[in-house]
């Protein structure tokens, strides 16, 4: 295989998330690797260029494994990856504690209103894919799915749809500088696709 910068950022991201399983699946034991796969293959098929599928792929490697994968990062693949992961890294992580829940999501949030186009796509494919994979659990188990993650349904779709809102409000700041850049309507599809999941989850019957 040619060494790519996709290829190298597939690598390191094999490397860094290498024992890291799904908090939640169907599946157990879920390697994590498959979900940056998904999430970097959403935005390859949005037709980002590859500094973005790179930093796809790495999107969880700080928040996850420590603020020492920066240099990781900036030594293998660049500074343009390493800034798109940093914008991509939840406020409050990458320490030897997290931050509680609440303030992390509202961090993230903040994060949005000045999200480059491409750290956006990638926030929109990492909670589109995060939702359909909740919803398919939900499919199976009801309200019980919840339980795999440190908060509940209600504060779930609380950021979820917190999440649609800012990143719409960002879409429209986008859209008003760069009016003629096509992975602005990308972001839109995707949007409109996580609104339908979340449709379906706060409809989610009590588990029997």
């Amino acid at each position: 295989m040619h060494d790519t910068l996709v290829t190298r950022a597939f690598n390191l991201a094999a490397e860094l998330h290498a024992g890291q399983t799904r908090k939640a699946s169907l599946v157990p034991n879920t390697p994590y690797l498959g979900h940056l796969m998904e999430v970097a293959g959403i935005v390859m098929s949005s037709g980002a260029p590859e500094v973005a599928v790179a930093a796809a792929l790495l999107h969880d490697a700080i928040e996850d494994q420590g603020a020492e994968t920066r240099v990781l990062i900036q030594e293998q693949l660049g500074d343009e990856v390493l800034r798109l992961v940093e914008e991509c890294t939840e406020p409050g992580t990458g320490g030897p504690t997290k931050a509680p829940w609440r303030e992390r999501k509202e961090g993230y949030l903040q994060q949005i209103h000045t999200a480059s186009s491409y750290a956006l796509l990638i926030k929109c494919a990492d909670k589109l894919h995060n939702a359909r994979d909740l919803r398919k659990q939900v499919w199976f188990e009801g309200t019980r799915a919840y339980a795999a993650f440190s908060t509940g349904k209600d504060d779930k779709l609380w950021f979820y749809n917190a999440f649609v809102q800012a990143a719409h409000q960002r879409l429209s700041t986008l859209q008003s500088q760069q009016p003629s850049e096509p992975l602005l309507q990308s972001i839109t599809y995707l949007l409109h696709d996580l609104q339908s999941v979340l449709q379906d989850l706060a409809h989610t019957p009590p588990s029997p």
